[in-house]
């Protein structure tokens, strides 16, 4: 039997979570593995992935998130023998 009693803490409710496609700054930092700030400081510069401003809210489409971690991947290349040497 339950029943709530005056003055003492109640348990609180957990909110059930939307699967979104829209992430909040620090959900998009997670994903890209950033410190939040890190974003926001690339997003107020003009860098970083594309962003959605819903009223307040800055908003990242997962997509976008993908897309852009994608661009900025570094190749490695095996260097060229012939001009280079260890022991020069």
């Amino acid at each position: 039997m339950e029943r709530e009693l005056d003055g003492l803490p109640q348990q609180k409710r957990q909110e059930s979570k939307i699967d979104s496609p829209y992430k909040t700054v620090e959900e998009a930092a997670e994903y890209l593995r950033l410190n939040p700030r890190t974003l926001n400081n690339m997003r107020c510069a003009g860098k970083g992935p594309c962003f959605h401003k819903h009223g307040r809210r800055v908003l990242y489409h997962i997509d976008e998130l993908a897309r852009w971690s994608g661009l900025t991947k570094q190749i490695m290349q095996e260097p060229d023998m012939d001009t280079y040497s260890l022991f020069a």
